[in-house]
């Protein structure tokens, strides 16, 4: 099972060397990595950044923009997280070789009844002793230490998957978020533009006589909000791409050029869909890798009811007679029974403690993948409702109060009202849009599978 959901997770990580476009009625694109390590190839295989993500943002690639797939192929190769992995597996892998190891031996040498007094001066007389020691195993405590030594290895791979989902999740929607800025600071910039026309105007009105003072003053304390507002998005756009720089560990980075985020939406495909492929999640794949860690140890502690026997056995020699004797002997431990069960007993008491924590988090799962399915549901919505009833009639609403404010049959207060409502649904249409992806992306995180939507 565990296998199954491992190349479930690798098909969700292909790479292609550009954004996702639409075609026909689907939406694909992914990520090519490459196998690395024994124990973790199944990981490694699941680490080929990320389809989703590309996915989420359907842009057609560009030479010159830094694409979110150039992005996440930085973060594979050089995020601390990621580069831990393989030198944790290696040490898992020592592990495994140590739990192949048979119980070591003891060659031990002993000599009785020398350089002491009266008869026993010197070594004339002293018996000299070498025996060669060793455990015999029993009850399969070595097959059950190979088990928990490939529990742990397998453990690992779905830790590296996790580890790989939530690092590039991040990655994304810190990507996200400089698209963000980069596509708000054109919506600022000509809300800006249109407030120092407006500013204007209302100077002209004001030096005729046509309007009073409190009105130019007002537009030249709008266009001065505009101007802080501008700068702060500026501000706020490198430091988006510093902290997207910082996820592939560069510091220095004040300006990244991106790809520009994409006006239409996909369909949203129904919640069941998402919620079928739960049981994909790393997440959940993570319990029942320790069960299988737990289920070892059961095994291991089981076999601890069958003692193992500790034997020795050597030559001694008589200096007096000069003459050589075989000895030997063996010794087993009692009452060991009694213990492995108890241990066995905690074991199996925790091991169905995870089952119970896994049903728990499950639904946790559900749950929050049902926010964010409900959470891009909400945003298509609103953008549908800006773009074909609020914008059309703003734009329209606005061109009729300019030329209203020109003929005077308009205050500037109505204009800028005007203008402010169309600056603002034009700003909240974007957020909508950022809220999709945003919640697209946690849809991935949580289902591990690549999202396919109609155009």
């Amino acid at each position: 099972m565990n296998r199954t959901r491992c190349r479930r997770s690798m098909a969700f990580y292909d790479i292609l060397d550009h954004h996702m476009v639409f075609e026909n009625s689907t939406l694909q694109s992914g990520f090519l990595a490459q196998l690395a390590h024994r124990s973790l190839a199944r990981v490694e295989a699941s680490a080929r950044a990320v389809v989703f993500v590309s996915a989420v943002f359907l842009s057609v690639a560009n030479a010159a923009p830094l694409t979110l797939d150039a992005a996440l192929k930085r973060v594979i190769d050089t995020h601390p997280t990621l580069r831990a992995f393989p030198l944790r597996g290696a040490a898992l892998e020592t592990e495994a070789q140590v739990a192949e190891l048979s119980p070591e031996k003891t060659l031990t040498f002993t000599i009785e009844n020398a350089l002491g007094s009266g008869p026993v001066r010197g070594l004339d007389i002293a018996e000299s002793t070498l025996t060669l020691a060793g455990v015999l195993e029993r009850g399969g405590k070595r097959e059950a230490r190979r088990a928990i030594a490939a529990a742990r290895l397998d453990d690992l791979g779905i830790a590296r998957t996790a580890a790989q989902f939530d690092v590039l999740a991040e990655t994304a929607r810190r990507y996200l978020e400089l698209v963000g800025w980069h596509s708000r600071l054109p919506l600022i910039e000509a809300d800006l533009a249109q407030r120092e026309r407006m500013a204007e105007a209302a100077r002209t009105r004001f030096r005729i006589g046509a309007a009073p003072e409190a009105s130019a003053l007002r537009a030249e304390a709008e266009v001065a909000a505009a101007k802080a507002a501008v700068a702060a998005g500026r501000v706020a756009a490198e430091v988006a791409a510093r902290r997207l720089a910082l996820m592939w560990g560069e510091e220095q980075t004040t300006a990244l050029d991106v790809t520009p985020l994409p006006i239409s939406l996909p369909e949203l495909p129904e919640f069941s869909k998402f919620k079928n492929s739960l049981p994909a999640s790393p997440d959940l794949a993570r319990f029942a890798s320790e069960a299988r860690i737990q289920d070892a140890r059961i095994r291991l502690a089981t076999a601890g009811r069958v003692a193992n026997v500790d034997w020795q056995l050597g030559l001694r020699h008589f200096a007096d007679t000069d003459d050589l004797a075989l000895v030997g002997g063996f010794s087993m431990p009692l009452g060991v029974s009694r213990r492995a069960e108890l241990e066995a007993s905690i074991t199996r008491a925790e091991r169905s403690a995870l089952d119970l924590e896994r049903q728990s988090f499950e639904l946790q799962l559900q749950a929050a993948l049902l926010d964010a399915w409900a959470q891009a549901g909400a945003a298509t919505e609103r953008v549908r409702a800006i773009d074909t009833v609020m914008l059309p009639r703003l734009h329209k609403a606005v061109e009729n109060a300019e030329r209203a404010y020109a003929g005077g049959a308009l205050s500037y207060a109505e204009w800028s009202e005007i203008q402010g409502a169309l600056s603002g649904a034009q700003l909240a249409a974007l957020e909508a849009r950022l809220e999709w992806r945003r919640a697209m992306i946690e849809i991935q995180r949580l289902t591990a599978e690549p999202v396919v939507v109609s155009q």
